[in-house]
């Protein structure tokens, strides 16, 4: 019985420290077309603020083509990125549509 009880309390105490996984019923992906990226840089300002939002799960930025693709949970609304991405630098963002972005969301 105490070998039970120190197991349960083991898997407990790891279970608390695994960040939460992606669930596809509740997150969200959106595709964002941003102007103004001129090195790699700017795309790791933009990953470092973005991460900085509560319940954003991923973001992937595509400096060549321009585009930062996040997932968020549904909650995180899509002007709350855009604004994000605006503020981490000079950009000009624009959410995409029928490309995982505004309008077609991923559940």
């Amino acid at each position: 019985m105490t070998r039970l009880l120190t197991m349960l309390s083991l898997l407990a105490i790891l279970a608390a420290g695994v960040p939460a996984l992606a669930d596809p019923a509740r997150d969200r992906t959106s595709v964002f077309r941003v102007e103004g990226m001129t090195c790699a840089l700017c795309g790791k300002a933009i990953e470092k603020t973005l991460r900085q939002i509560e319940g954003i799960r991923s973001v992937t930025v595509d400096q060549k083509a321009e585009r930062v693709t996040v997932v968020a949970d549904a909650i995180v609304s899509t002007e709350r990125i855009e604004q994000s991405i605006e503020s981490a630098g000079s950009y000009e963002a624009e959410p995409l549509a029928g490309d995982g972005g505004l309008g077609s969301e991923t559940r």
